[in-house]
């Protein structure tokens, strides 16, 4: 089932800022490393600034402690949209080939941020009020550019040598402290404060810089970058409502009159561009209307979207209408007929979208009507094969019919094309391979879904639980043996 977050409140409001300022402090402050002398020579890291491989542990510990909180939104289909959006932007930056993983958190501020090791992270908040595509593509192309320019990693090389495992233990510390109150990173903060404050000016260059490439990123993939300068305006307005008080330092994307001038004068003479929004980007948002405000809150946004002149908006009031009930699970005799009605109604508006396809095809199962549900979902799956809400919806019907089987081979298949690892992909295989009595396949997939969240002290349990599983070829007890290897690897660095 999907996970569904409803009305949590600035759960991560300036957590991520905080991370951030504990990293570059511990680096700042940090001896010599006895890194690069415990890892295969791959030159001096900190010759002209961080190596990508210190970045991708660090952003992989960040990343996995930050799937694991409440404030994680795992929905397929915000995810499929971000990432598709995003890869539109990255395909036009000066890395194409650089992996990146684009993710919401739900938190009702307007913010961004880009992590090491390619992931960037975007607030509810700010695709809620975007007014259009180009405008959330903007502040996309933006961290972006933060990435392909590696400005976090210059930050900390600039500053001298850190350990990885300081610098990840810190930011998972900040952020398990987060259900804690603000007592702890207070505490923590109280002692950096000073010493980051003067250190932290020379980031605005960065500032400059991600704006101009994010600029002309955003252009190159055929949107409008006058949308940046609008969006930059409200984010000021903004601040000055709920971040008055807040010292300068403490703010992750500093903008000023100055700034926004410099990329006016950047686009005095760019033309204005129509550019026609995607459908998605409104059913996006009435799923993440649902999920920070509530059902019964959204859905009065969504019966006065039935209203609209504009046919995406009605459509996009059917969608959220019909996705609000199965959150709510309040699909029954009473709601049947007319949900059914809505559903075929935004078909007809929008044929063949992916998003209405999955809706529909979630629908009869949740029903109960598996052999419907099972040929929608097929369906769909021959025209979009990787969408990941076809493949999460088709799964639990494989997985309720305990066709195993048929389960362990469509996540196999997807385990191995995937460009970007899922661990919802790992375990659903993980569950068909304990359906068809497949110990020592099972630990090593659960292994990998709390890598990936954060656990890696689980993940080689789980390891050490499949040396012990009689069940597996030559070939699969390898693959334990040598992922094990890699685990306690990664492990030791991080406890240097």
């Amino acid at each position: 089932m999907i996970k569904v977050i409803k009305n949590i409140s600035n759960v991560y409001d300036s957590t991520v800022t905080r991370i951030f300022l504990l990293i570059l402090f511990c680096a700042m402050g940090a001896g010599k490393s006895a890194l690069a002398q415990d890892l295969p020579d791959l030159g001096d890291p900190f010759r002209d600034d961080f190596s990508i491989f210190q970045e991708r542990v660090i952003g992989d510990s960040i990343m996995g402690n930050i799937r694991s909180s409440p404030a994680y939104v795992s929905d397929p289909e915000i995810a499929d949209y971000l990432n598709h959006l995003g890869y539109q932007l990255v395909a036009n930056s000066d890395s194409p080939a650089t992996e990146f993983y684009f993710f919401v958190l739900i938190n009702q501020t307007l913010n961004a941020f880009a992590l090491p090791g390619g992931y960037v992270g975007v607030h509810s908040g700010l695709i809620l009020e975007s007014d259009n595509e180009s405008m959330l593509a903007g502040v996309l192309a933006h961290e972006v550019a933060h990435v392909t320019q590696r400005h976090i990693a210059r930050i900390i090389a600039g500053q001298g040598r850190a350990r990885i495992g300081s610098l990840a233990a810190m930011a998972a510390a900040i952020l398990a402290a987060r259900s804690g109150g603000d007592v702890a990173q207070a505490a923590v903060m109280t002692s950096v404060a000073l010493p980051m404050q003067s250190r932290l000016n020379f980031t605005r260059e960065h500032e400059r810089e991600a704006d101009r490439i994010g600029l002309r990123i955003l252009k190159q993939s055929e949107f409008d970058p006058h949308q940046v300068p609008l969006f930059f305006k409200h984010l000021q307005r903004q601040s000055r409502l709920y971040e008055s008080g807040v010292p300068e330092y403490l703010r992750t994307h500093p903008i000023n009159s100055e700034r926004i001038a410099d990329i006016e004068a950047r686009l005095a003479k760019v033309s204005l561009v129509q550019v026609e929004d995607s459908i998605a980007l409104l059913f996006v948002k009435a799923r993440l209307r649902i999920y920070q405000d509530g059902s019964l809150s959204a859905i009065e946004i969504f019966k006065e979207q039935l209203n609209s002149q504009d046919k995406k908006v009605r459509v996009a009031g059917m969608y959220g209408l019909i996705y609000s009930l199965i959150v709510g699970n309040e699909l029954n005799a009473l709601t049947l007929d007319e949900a059914r009605a809505t559903v075929d109604a935004a078909l007809s508006f929008e044929p063949g979208h992916p998003m209405l396809l999955s809706l529909e095809a979630d629908f009869e199962r949740l029903l109960g009507d598996l052999d419907r549900a099972g040929v929608l979902y097929a369906e769909a799956l021959e025209h979009y094969p990787s969408r990941k809400s076809l493949v999460y919806g088709y799964a639990e019907l494989l997985l309720s019919s305990e066709r195993f089987k048929d389960l362990e081979k469509l996540m196999s298949d997807l385990v191995w094309s995937a460009e970007v690892r899922d661990p919802k992909y790992y375990e659903y295989r993980a569950k068909a391979h304990a359906g068809l009595k497949q110990k020592m396949a099972m630990h090593l997939d659960y292994s990998e879904v709390l890598a990936m969240t954060g656990n890696l002290v689980g993940a080689i349990n789980e390891l050490l639980a499949a040396q012990k599983a009689t069940d597996g070829d030559f070939f699969l007890r390898t693959s334990v043996d040598s992922r094990l290897r890699e685990l306690e690897e990664i492990q030791r660095t991080l406890a240097q």
